[in-house]
Parts: C-alpha cells; structure tokens; sequence
C-alpha cells in the first residue's frame, strides 16, 4: 500500500498541468496542436482551455478554438468563454495580420462547416482559472498567449491566485522596445495593457517569452523545415497546413505562440533567461503598453536597483533543435 501511495505521489508530482488562454490567431492554433500532440504523449497535461478577445472576437475565437480541438481529436477538453474586450480599452482585433477569421481567412477559403464542433463550456474563463488552480493546487501552470484580460480578472477575483499556480508564462511583451503594435509596444500587451499591469504587479514571478526572441534571426525557421511541418497528412496536419500562410520570396519565417507552448513543454527548451524588474506603461502618448524593463543600464545605482523585485524572467534563447523536434512531432 505505501509503495503505491509512493508511486502515485510521483506520478502525480511529474504532472505538468497547465491552462492555454488565447485569443485563438494562426500561432495560437498552431501552439494549441503542440501542447494537444505534447499531451498525447504525456509530456503535459492540458486540464482547460480559455478564450479570450485579441486576434479576433470571442465568438470567432471560441470556433477556432473548438475547430483546433476537433482536428485534434479532443473534443472533450474543456474550454471557457473569456473576456469579449479588454478592461479599458476598445477591442482591436488583428484582421489585417491574420484575416477575419484569425485563421487566414480558413473558414471561407476551404469552405469549411461549423456544425459538429465541440461546445464551450458555460463558466466563465476567469472563474474556470480560479477553480482549476483550486483542483490542482501548486500544480497548475498557466500560459497566456494573448492578451491578459481573463488572468487579470482571475486575480481581482481571487487575490490569492498567485500562491496557487506553479509558473505563469507569457508570450508577449517588446522588453528591448522593438514593438510590432506600436514603436515599442507588442500586440498582446498593449491590447490590454490595464490587464497587462495588473499581472505584473501581482505575479512575483512571470516568465516571459518576449515579440524579439521570437523574431530574432536564430529562432526562426527555414522554408525546407517548413516543407516538413506543413505536409504531414494527419488531421492535425492539415489543419495547419490550412491556417498557415506561407509568403513567396521570404528565406526564413518565425512563430510566436507554439514557442511558447514548447516552453511550457520542456522547460529546458529556454536556454538563456534574464531575471529583470519589469512594468506596463499605461499612460504615455507614444509608449502606452509599452513593457518597461530595468535592464541595469543607469549609472545611478538606486535607479539600477529600481524596487529590488525582479518579477520577470524574460526568455532570450531557445533550444532549437527542442523546438524543431516538438513542431515536427505535433503534426504526425
């Protein structure tokens, strides 16, 4: 009896649950298939998914979502319906990046139908957050690849969140200023930059995987990788063959997202990580959501101490042949 009590205390200990919440764009979908293809082979276990508004709407991120899920066979994992805008701000959606749909116009261009698709959950994504981290106390890793509307939420619904999860992982962030949404601000922080603050403020710990790690020239992917990742004849397979706009004349492409998920996979995927303070700007003309980091640089020493709270843990190198081997492996 006591082995067995041993063994599945081990078992349960080497468990890597985790929550995906995203606002369900190309390179969430394609993060989703890693972590679900990760999942079969239990090197993770996803116990929910939750949407929230960013790329698209909630209501087009919810079918991307369940259509992600179908061609992954789970159509019994859970997901919530989350935030449908952000705290503050408007809601801007990323038409222009990704298409209508989020998915590279897929819906339309492979005429695809909606009927059969797994149903949302009725809770919502913040409550659905608060709870599991509840179930699998300690346990629970969260990561969020889009804006942070839904864990802000979680958080000023449950204070205590922090205590309860194990890492919290953020695709998102331009730390060096290099933005994609603004001069120096990224899509998912400033989509949400209130939301954005609140995370920083009450998470002591956040690892980020910031928009220029995953731009910078040795993280991204040669078309002959490419050839191999989008001609798997699996469902999943053509799924991402079908969301995934390949442009002509490039030599190289980059993902955002499913690095992140492989991150969440195998830790030792992040191979060169900064311990830094780090804040969201919220008011300024030219910087809201901007991610302000204190990388040390000052010549006053009180300004290079800043708080003495390095909240942040920002990802600046990968492992890529971990992260090759985990997208060649979703899609099989």
């Amino acid at each position: 009896g006591t082995f067995n009590n041993l063994l599945e205390t081990y078992l349960n200990m080497s468990k890597n649950y985790w929550v995906i919440d995203t606002d369900a764009g190309v390179d969430d979908c394609q993060a989703m298939v890693l972590g679900i293809s990760a999942m079969h082979r239990e090197l993770i276990d996803i116990v929910g998914i939750t949407a929230v508004a960013g790329n698209v709407g909630l209501p087009q991120a919810l079918i991307n979502i369940a259509q992600t899920l179908k061609s992954c066979g789970e159509e019994n994992l859970p997901f919530y319906p989350g935030a449908v805008s952000p705290l503050v701000a408007p809601l801007k959606v990323a038409a222009s990046i990704h298409g209508e749909d989020g998915l590279n116009n897929y819906w339309k261009l492979n005429g695809k139908s909606k009927e059969g698709l797994p149903s949302p959950q009725e809770k919502h994504a913040a409550q659905a957050i608060i709870d599991l981290a509840n179930e699998y106390r300690g346990e629970l890793s969260i990561t969020t690849i889009g804006p942070l509307t839904n864990l802000a939420l979680a958080v000023s619904l449950d204070p205590s969140l922090p205590s309860k999860l194990k890492r919290v992982l953020v695709m998102g962030g331009a730390v060096h200023a290099l933005g994609n949404t603004s001069f120096v601000a990224e899509f998912n922080i400033k989509s949400d930059p209130e939301a954005a603050h609140i995370v920083f403020q009450k998470f002591p710990r956040i690892e980020v995987l910031p928009w220029e790690t995953c731009i910078a020239a040795e993280h991204q992917f040669s078309y002959e990788f490419l050839e191999q990742y989008l001609s798997r004849a699996s469902d999943k397979g053509v799924f991402i063959k079908e969301i995934t706009k390949v442009e002509e004349g490039k030599s190289s492409v980059f993902f955002c997202d499913p690095l992140t998920l492989c991150v969440a996979v195998d830790e030792t995927v992040a191979k060169r990580v900064e311990e830094r303070e780090g804040h969201v700007e919220l008011t300024g003309t030219l910087t809201r959501g901007m991610t302000v980091v204190n990388w040390g640089c000052s010549d006053e020493k009180e300004v290079n101490e800043g708080t003495g709270v390095r909240n942040l843990r920002i990802i600046e190198a990968l492992d890529m042949q971990k992260v090759q081997e985990l997208f060649l492996q979703s899609v099989i």
